[in-house]
């Protein structure tokens, strides 16, 4: 592990780029974790992009540098995708007439012409010194991000750092016994990387997204040591709101005390005489006002 270690910080130091990125269904620790790295690269002054197969969700709309996620990384390499099946087209050619390039898009016999609606436009060809993969226990699990950008993840230097067992990377930092964000806790202090309360918050929401609300049986005394290296940075846990319940009129009766229900008892069963009501008791009661004058 310290090979690994050394050889991430020697990287780390030597290069200005760095591309990071995590499973095309990810869980909120690894997205937090992510995120963490991010800002602290990002301070430190490398020049990073953080992106994902699939758009983030909603869910970790409190993760600080959410918005910074990308689903297309950029590139000098115009790609153009035609929305359609792939039986639906014959064949594409290209020419220069009119000193331009055009792209002829032939369909297939009797299948609907492809429309400007159909065409999607994008870049690849994004250069990266480094990738930072959190979380993932194979490449492929990041999904079409490895499809579309083929020559930068295989050209590029690997980092894997996870909390799953995976040696695809020319770098491997894995600990099953761990969470995403303690792992990366521990690294960016061991890195000397920059740490600051957004960074910390966003390692606490994941160490605690990633242990069950620190109720998981795998926490280990390093889970409480990260904890302590955030708290002194400034995070603190999120206090989950507890909306109250409105009272409730169980029922339209007096409440009797049951200590007093001895001298409640009927007086016949406590051998005393039962008297009986006067007639005028049981009549109507009719209440006339008095006179004015």
């Amino acid at each position: 592990m310290q090979d690994q270690l050394n050889a991430l910080k020697a990287k780390i130091q030597e290069i200005n780029s760095v591309l990071i990125t995590f499973a095309a269904t990810p869980n909120q620790d690894s997205i937090a974790a992510a995120l963490a790295f991010y800002l602290s690269l990002k301070s430190s002054g490398k020049k990073v992009v953080v992106a994902a197969s699939q758009p983030v969700t909603v869910r970790d709309s409190h993760l600080v540098a959410l918005d910074k996620v990308k689903t297309d990384i950029g590139g000098n390499n115009l790609v153009i995708t035609l929305n359609v099946p792939e039986d639906r087209v014959d064949k594409v050619t290209s020419n220069t007439e009119g000193g331009h390039l055009n792209l002829i898009i032939n369909p297939r016999e009797g299948a609907e012409p492809v429309t400007e609606k159909d065409i999607v436009f994008g870049y690849s060809g994004a250069v990266a010194d480094l990738i930072l993969v959190i979380g993932a226990a194979d490449l492929k699990d990041v999904g079409t991000l490895v499809e579309k950008e083929v020559e930068l993840f295989s050209s590029s230097t690997i980092a894997n750092i996870s909390n799953q067992v995976g040696s695809f990377g020319a770098i491997n930092i894995t600990d099953p016994s761990s969470s995403n964000s303690e792992l990366v806790t521990a690294l960016l202090k061991e890195l000397a990387l920059p740490m600051d309360v957004d960074i910390a918050n966003n390692l606490m929401i994941g160490i605690e997204a990633g242990t069950d609300n620190l109720s998981s049986p795998n926490m280990t005394a390093d889970t409480f040591e990260a904890l302590a290296v955030l708290y002194r940075t400034g995070a603190r846990r999120q206090v989950k709101t507890i909306v109250p319940q409105q009272a409730k009129i169980v029922a339209d009766m007096p409440i009797i005390d049951t200590d007093s229900r001895s001298e409640l008892k009927n007086p016949s069963e406590a051998g005393q005489p039962v008297a009986e009501p006067q007639a005028d008791w049981l009549k109507p009661k009719i209440y006339k006002g008095g006179s004015t004058n």
